[in-house]
């Protein structure tokens, strides 16, 4: 059974308004961000793992979602302002901050431009480097964005298609997919997030300088990286080799790796490792 959000709101930060989720409503507070063309909503199966006893919060990053999207400002640094604001118009005391993919991306680079506003620090599946050659499958969802397809039950069969979502699939990639589109008036769909911003964002890109942070970081770090294969045995958006590097580059980082998990399937409960390996780490004293 899903978890149902206790808070699910417009917060106004700085000049936008933020789309925000929030599930459970005692224990430590911890913010998830997620990744480039993704929603709050690729968090369910963390908040049904974890809001029984900490509070989940999740939101639609600018451009994405139901957050705004304004024609522009679109780069890593602009979205860690953005998580700055967030936290201070919540009113969070230091919580421990999770990203997925550019969300982890972000992730890091708010832990070392404002380590005073969070206690713990957990990367998923990026932190390093991108590869030299942007893999086929990211290529495939970017490509995706703006292009009207006839109708949801057609969009959601081509997503299905893809070997690293179709044998997976279940609730979490559903309630995930349902709130990735708008519906046209002809019944046609079209995914939410504007293909401009996240075209501004790669531009951007090198702002985000992860290798450069990664001696800056001042909180306990937990690495997870999803270890199988998308389309190919080695096209994952995590090598080992960076993992590896990030693990030596972060002082005290703890690594874990999970080889049966993709990018995706490593946030959708296929395996409970992962929201496991994070409770445990939210929950001990450092």
């Amino acid at each position: 059974m899903l978890t149902s959000p206790v808070h699910d709101e417009l917060v106004r930060v700085g000049e936008i308004n933020l789309h925000c989720l929030q599930w459970g409503e005692q224990g430590p507070p911890a913010i998830f961000i997620h990744g480039l063309t993704a929603n709050a909503f690729c968090f369910q199966a963390f908040a049904d793992a974890l809001a029984s006893d900490h509070r989940i919060i999740a939101y639609d990053l600018r451009g994405r979602g139901a957050s705004d999207k304004p024609t522009t400002g679109y780069s890593v640094p602009i979205h860690a302002a953005d998580l700055a604001h967030l936290i201070d118009a919540l009113g969070l005391d230091r919580p421990v901050i999770v990203g997925h993919s550019l969300g982890a991306m972000i992730a890091l680079y708010f832990a070392t431009h404002y380590p005073e506003k969070l206690s713990k620090l957990v990367l998923i599946d990026a932190g390093g480097p991108l590869p030299t050659e942007q893999p086929d499958w990211l290529k495939a969802s970017i490509e995706r964005l703006g292009t009207p397809i006839p109708s949801f039950e057609t969009y959601l069969a081509r997503l299905k298609m893809a070997p690293f979502l179709g044998p997976y699939w279940n609730d979490y990639a559903d309630i995930y997919i349902k709130h990735d589109v708008n519906y046209n008036e002809d019944g046609s769909v079209v995914a939410r997030t504007p293909r401009t911003c996240v075209m501004e964002e790669g531009l951007n890109f090198v702002e985000a300088r992860p290798v450069e942070s990664w001696p800056k970081v001042q909180v306990p770090t937990l690495l997870l990286r999803a270890g199988q294969g998308m389309f190919f045995d080695n096209d994952q958006l995590l090598t080992e080799e960076a993992a590896q590097a990030i693990r030596q580059g972060i002082a005290g980082c703890r690594y874990i790796n999970f080889p049966k998990l993709n990018h995706y399937t490593i946030i959708f409960g296929v395996e409970s490792g992962p929201a496991q390996e994070i409770r445990q780490f939210i929950d001990e004293e450092r």
